[in-house]
């Protein structure tokens, strides 16, 4: 794999910041985990990621997510 398509391919793109807050909002308020957005460094988007301290699993593998144990810094 090369590092764009682990880094940007089969995730969320939003077109400007405001839409990617708006869906991490949105997400928030119904029960869901929190999510901080960024900048693609691959691609003129952005998407959602784990805010430090609750991401709950790395990538999906073959056989699932893989568990991890991750502490705030």
């Amino acid at each position: 794999m090369t590092e764009y398509e682990i880094a940007c391919l089969g995730k969320t793109r939003f077109t400007t910041r405001r839409f990617a807050k708006r869906a991490a909002n949105r997400i928030r308020r119904t029960g869901g985990p929190a999510f901080r957005t960024y900048h693609c460094n691959y691609a003129d988007h952005w998407h959602l990621g784990h805010r430090p301290g609750h991401a709950t699993y790395l990538r999906d593998t073959p056989h699932g997510p893989t568990p991890i144990q991750e502490y705030a810094a």
